[in-house]
C-alpha cells in the first residue's frame, strides 16, 4: 500500500511538473516570437510554428501508437478547431505579438478561460455560478491595469493598442474552439488531436507561403519554436493524465511569470507596477474560477 500511494504521489507531481514546464514554453514562445521578427514575418513564424509542431506531435502519436476512428462529424469539428484555432488565431497572436510587448500578449491570452466559461454556459448549458462571476469581473479589472500599463493611460482611457487588440482577438478565438475541441476530447485522444489540426495548419500555411514567395525558413529557431510548442501541447496533456484539471490549469498560469523574466532578460521589457497588480488580480481571479470549473490552454 504504501509503494502504491508513493506511486500515486510521483505520478502527481510529475503531472505538475509537466504543467509547468508547459507554462515555461508558452513563455518562451513569446519571447523567441519577438525574437524572430528580425529575421521573418509573422506569418511566417505562425505557419513554421504549426508545420515543426506537427511533425513533432505526429512523432509523439507514432510513439504512443495512437489510433482514431475518422467520422465526418469529426472531420467538420476538427477542421474548426484547426482553421480557427491553429490558423487564424495563431496569424492575429504572432501579428499582434509584433505590435506589442511579449508581457502584454501572455498576459492578455490568459483571459482565455472567461470566455471559456461565457461560451460554455451558451452553448453547452453549463450553469454559471457566483464564483464565475466574481472571477469575471476580477480578471476583466486585470485587462484593464495589464492593457492600461500606467495609472496616467487609465485615468485618460487608454487601454492597449493594435497589437492588444489583434492578441485579445486571438484569445476569444482560441476560447471558441475549446467548445468543439472538449467535444472531441470524448471520441479522440488530446495528442492526436493536437497532431491533427498542425497537420490541418500546415496544409493551409504552407501554400500561403509559397504564393506569397515566403516559405523559407530564415533561422533555426523557427524549427525550435515549433517543436518546443508542439512538445508544450505533449507536457501539457501528459500533465492532465496524471493530475487534476484545475490544478494543471493554475500551474500553466506560471506562463506570465517566465514571460516576464525571459522578456526583460533578452527584449528590455519592463513590467510597470501597475500590469504587476493586474498581473495578480489575473492570477486570483482564474484560480477562482478554477475551483469551479476546469479550463484548457490558450492555444488548445
Amino acid at each position: 500500500m504504501k509503494t502504491g500511494g508513493l506511486f500515486v504521489v510521483n505520478q502527481r507531481i510529475l503531472g505538475l511538473l509537466f504543467g509547468v514546464c508547459a507554462g515555461a514554453i508558452w513563455a518562451v514562445e513569446a519571447v523567441l516570437g519577438k525574437l524572430l521578427f528580425n529575421s521573418a514575418t509573422f506569418l511566417q513564424v505562425a505557419a513554421t510554428e504549426a508545420f515543426f509542431a506537427s511533425l513533432t506531435a505526429f512523432a509523439y502519436t507514432l510513439v504512443r501508437r495512437t489510433h482514431m476512428k475518422f467520422t465526418r462529424k469529426n472531420v467538420s469539428k476538427l477542421l474548426v478547431v484547426g482553421l480557427v484555432g491553429t490558423v487564424f488565431a495563431p496569424i492575429m497572436y504572432f501579428f499582434g505579438l509584433s505590435q506589442t510587448f511579449a508581457v502584454n500578449a501572455t498576459l492578455i491570452a490568459h483571459l482565455q478561460p472567461l470566455f471559456i466559461s461565457l461560451f460554455s454556459f451558451y452553448f453547452l448549458k453549463e450553469r454559471l455560478q457566483k464564483r464565475d462571476l466574481l472571477a469575471g469581473l476580477l480578471i476583466v479589472c486585470a485587462a484593464i491595469l495589464i492593457t492600461g500599463r500606467t495609472v496616467d493611460n487609465i485615468a485618460a482611457f487608454t487601454f492597449g493598442n493594435l497589437g492588444d487588440l489583434t492578441v485579445f482577438f486571438a484569445t476569444v478565438s482560441w476560447a471558441i474552439v475549446a467548445i468543439p475541441g472538449k467535444q472531441l476530447t470524448e471520441e479522440i485522444g488530446s495528442v492526436l488531436i493536437v497532431c491533427l489540426r498542425f497537420v490541418i495548419a500546415s496544409l493551409v500555411f504552407l501554400p500561403l507561403l509559397f504564393y506569397l514567395n515566403q516559405l523559407v525558413v530564415t533561422s533555426i529557431y523557427q524549427v525550435l519554436l515549433g517543436v518546443l510548442v508542439g512538445l508544450g501541447y505533449i507536457f501539457y496533456y501528459e500533465g492532465l493524465r496524471r493530475s487534476k484539471t484545475s490544478h494543471i490549469a493554475l500551474t500553466e498560469l506560471s506562463a506570465p511569470f517566465f514571460t516576464a523574466i525571459l522578456a526583460w532578460h533578452f527584449l528590455g521589457e519592463i513590467i510597470t507596477p501597475v500590469q504587476t497588480m493586474g498581473a495578480l488580480i489575473l492570477l486570483c481571479g482564474l484560480f477562482v474560477l478554477t475551483q469551479e470549473r476546469p479550463i484548457v490552454h490558450p492555444t488548445e
